[in-house]
Formats: C-alpha cells, sequence, structure tokens
C-alpha cells in the first residue's frame, strides 16, 4: 500500500508539474503576441509616406499667362471654351505653379521695355524648371530671340499679306507644314523670327518662307504666329493643334 500511495502521489505530482508547465508556455505565448502587436502597426504606419509624397508631387494643372497684353479675354475665353484652368502670371515665381506658360501676342520688342523684362524673366524661370511654353505671335517671336534668334524686323512688301488689315482685322494666308500638309491661319503681325534656334519635330511656314510654327523634338514648345485664341479660328487644324499640345501638358 505504501508503495502504490508512493506511485500515485509521484503521479499526481507529475500531471500538475505539466499543467503547470502548458500553463505556463500558453501565458508567455499569450504575453508574446500582445508585444508584437503594438510594433506590428507601428510598423504599418510609414506605408503612408510614400502616398502622401505621390500627392505632394502631383503636377500642377493650370495654365499662367504671363501678364502684360492690353487685354486677355481672348486668350482666357479660349482656354475656359475647353475647360482649361488658368491664371495671371504677373512674376517669375508665380510661373512655378503653372504645368504650362503662355505668351501672347503684343507690341514689338523694345516698345514695352516693363513687358519685355517680364517675359524674359518668366522665360528663364520655365527653361530652369522645365516648365513647358506655348508662345502666340509676339510670343513666338520674343522666345526665339531669348534664345538666340535674330528677328526679321518689318517684312517689308510680304505685309500686305501678313500684316492685319487698316481696320485691324486679321489676314490669312497657307502654311506649308514639314509633313506636306497644308494649314490656312490668320495673320496679324509685321515681323518674323528670321532663324530657329533649336531644334525641331514639327514646323510650318508660309510660303514666302516665314517660319510661322515651331513645335521643339523634346516637346517643351510649342510656337505659332497667327493667333489661335481668335474665334475667328475655332475648329481649324492649327487652332486644335494647338490646344490639344497645351492640354497634352496638364495630363
Amino acid at each position: 500500500m505504501a508503495f502504490a500511495s508512493s506511485i500515485n502521489n509521484k503521479s499526481l505530482i507529475g500531471i500538475a508539474w505539466h499543467i503547470a508547465s502548458y500553463l505556463s508556455f500558453a501565458m508567455t505565448m499569450n504575453l508574446t503576441s500582445c508585444a508584437q502587436q503594438p510594433a506590428q502597426e507601428s510598423a504599418q504606419e510609414p506605408m503612408q509616406e510614400p502616398v502622401q509624397a505621390t500627392e505632394m508631387n502631383t503636377p500642377p494643372k493650370i495654365v499662367g499667362i504671363v501678364d502684360g497684353c492690353k487685354s486677355h479675354k481672348d486668350y482666357e475665353e479660349w482656354l475656359a471654351e475647353y475647360g482649361v484652368d488658368y491664371k495671371i502670371v504677373t512674376s517669375p515665381v508665380e510661373a512655378d505653379s503653372c504645368a504650362l506658360i503662355l505668351f501672347c501676342g503684343g507690341p514689338d520688342l523694345g516698345i514695352a521695355p516693363e513687358r519685355d523684362k517680364l517675359d524674359s524673366l518668366v522665360f528663364e524661370e520655365c527653361r530652369s524648371k522645365n516648365i513647358p511654353i506655348f508662345g502666340i505671335c509676339r510670343g513666338m517671336q520674343i522666345v526665339c530671340y531669348f534664345m538666340g534668334a535674330d528677328l526679321i524686323e518689318d517684312l517689308g512688301e510680304l505685309n500686305i499679306k501678313h500684316q492685319k488689315t487698316a481696320d485691324w482685322k486679321s489676314r490669312f494666308h497657307t502654311l506649308i507644314l514639314s509633313n506636306g500638309e497644308q494649314w490656312r491661319v490668320n495673320s496679324r503681325h509685321h515681323q518674323a523670327v528670321k532663324d530657329v534656334p533649336f531644334e525641331c519635330s514639327f514646323t510650318g511656314k508660309s510660303l514666302e518662307g516665314i517660319w510661322e510654327l515651331l513645335v521643339a523634338a523634346d516637346s517643351s514648345m510649342m510656337l505659332v504666329q497667327c493667333h489661335p485664341e481668335r474665334s475667328e479660328m475655332r475648329g481649324t487644324e492649327v487652332e486644335q493643334a494647338s490646344i490639344n499640345y497645351i492640354k497634352s501638358k496638364l495630363e
């Protein structure tokens, strides 16, 4: 009996030891799991940072119209008609928030010194920050001039085909494009770009050989001598090509 009692006591002690070991193991596992949970949650928090950085780096979706033109109405109405947001740029710093800068038509270089200065400063900002450029009439001439090109100061006898009429209406003529197509454009200028200071992927000349459409090979700029923003040009090839270029820089 003493031997049996001794065995039973030993069995009970063994069972108790196993139970205690199991409970100790279970408690250890539970504590370990609890300790790991906050670490997992904190490890997930930095995953949001790349999303925030991507949102901050989203390119702007607005066109900047460089100030100085007597009336921005035609340009504003043109862009608004296609749902393009815009603002008037009065300093080079303001160009930084724009996806594209539009240099408008206007007086000859040298007639409005303050405007020439603003155009020059905004142009330099565009080039340093890789902001695309769209130039219209004077805008085409000054951009090429800022890049080192010479200008034809007056077209002379060709003014009868290119300069606006006595009552300020546009004249019209044909462009011969580098791909062989012909486009009809309006014309309101007496000066022109003499030579092209950058490599182009697409060009257009008048029948007399005047440069009137230039698209940079790297797509950083598109320059037109005509006025695609005027209502008389709605639906024409050059107007559609112009607005398509502008909108492509807002995507």
